[in-house]
């Protein structure tokens, strides 16, 4: 195969014995008229030099970056632990050092350092939401956070339309943690309309027939509660905790934060960062609802009840434990019903036709 100067020649020799036009052998080459005239105007004069650009093998007139070996020497010590976009983004807000992450790539591959690369996935994913708030998906995700061998819970919440989320880690995933996080999504952006949970876990096991705590602060505000039986039903929220397990674990290190009430603290700042850097717009907009006037505090939202038989002794049995009542007559009563509730801060109110009754506990069965 001819290269490209044989081939300009020949056009060129062509053109000069007038059997190519000057707009045909522009054609050919691929370029325009006065451009062909140049370069055929230049190899008259000069010759076979003429063919090739006056810049080839002359060194780029961009200088170099003035701190890529400060830069290279950070990657490879204070941020090895972060991949190559978070590490650019913390050199830029800590260290006042900007730098492309194609170029630190590029570095890093020039210096024939290990780069990882991420293989994709063929897969058809579900578009998301086209509203903040019309669905949220709920996970929990299970990780070394603070390093060594100890294993803590991190429940995750992320709107399926704007990406925004919220973190809230504990020993272990309960429908505490999964409660708590709710009710602060709720006091920050208001109700939203649905939530999408694992359907075989613990945010859907009824407890003695009745809703959970999680069901029941879902249902009582109205919001709609969906179950995926997969993790791909629900890739987004499972694609954000591997995001924050690379980005937010090498912070903590960095950062020095080693217990589980300082991870807690240190997330809030993290995720306001976090949503400021990859939050979306949605384009349709909010349709998180208000709170409603009577949700003063969690335990108004975050509650189950059921109903127990008094005893002839005016005691009620609930979770192996008696609760003696206070009596308000001598006679015993006649299998009386009355409603236990009980709220996620472990309050028990026993009521009996509409009025609190006194109770105490006396025993455990």
């Amino acid at each position: 195969m001819r290269d490209r100067n044989t081939l300009r020649v020949d056009i060129i020799a062509a053109h000069t014995n007038r059997k190519l036009s000057i707009r045909e052998s522009a054609t050919r080459l691929g370029m325009g008229v006065s451009g062909f005239k140049k370069l055929a105007a230049r190899f008259r004069r000069i010759g076979l030099p003429g063919l090739t650009h006056g810049l080839c093998g002359k060194p780029p007139n961009k200088s170099p970056h003035p701190h890529k070996e400060k830069i290279l020497g950070l990657k490879d010590g204070k941020y090895k632990d972060f991949g190559i976009s978070h590490a650019c983004e913390l050199m830029e807000e800590r260290e006042r050092l900007k730098v492309l992450p194609g170029t630190l790539r590029r570095w890093m591959v020039a210096g024939g350092k290990p780069v990882r690369r991420h293989r994709r996935r063929h897969r058809q994913r579900r578009d998301p939401k086209g509203a903040f708030g019309e669905m949220l998906q709920i996970d929990g995700s299970f990780h070394p956070w603070l390093g060594g061998k100890e294993r803590l819970c991190m429940t995750h919440i992320i709107d399926d339309a704007r990406r925004v989320c919220m973190l809230r880690f504990d020993m272990q995933e309960t429908i505490g943690s999964a409660c708590l996080l709710a009710w602060r999504w709720m006091l920050r952006h208001g109700v939203p309309k649905a939530l999408y949970a694992d359907g075989r876990n613990m945010y859907h096991l009824p407890v003695d027939g009745q809703d959970n705590f999680f069901t029941a602060t879902c249902r009582l505000p109205g919001i709609k509660v969906m179950r995926a039986f997969s993790p791909q039903a629900k890739g987004r929220v499972e694609r954000g905790n591997g995001t924050h397990q690379s980005r937010l674990v090498p912070l903590l290190k960095l950062d020095g934060v080693k217990t589980l009430g300082g991870l807690n603290k240190y997330a809030r700042d993290y995720e306001e960062r976090h949503n400021r850097r990859f939050a979306v717009e949605a384009p349709n907009g909010d349709c998180h609802r208000p709170l409603p006037e009577w949700a003063k505090t969690i335990d108004d939202v975050c509650w189950t009840q059921v109903e127990r038989v008094i005893n002839n002794d005016w005691t009620v049995r609930y979770k192996s434990h008696a609760l003696q009542i206070e009596r308000w007559s001598s006679y015993a009563p006649s299998k009386g019903k009355v409603t236990v509730r009980e709220t996620i801060s472990g309050k028990v109110t026993l009521t009996y036709r509409g009025k609190v009754m006194e109770y105490r506990k006396v025993a455990t069965f």
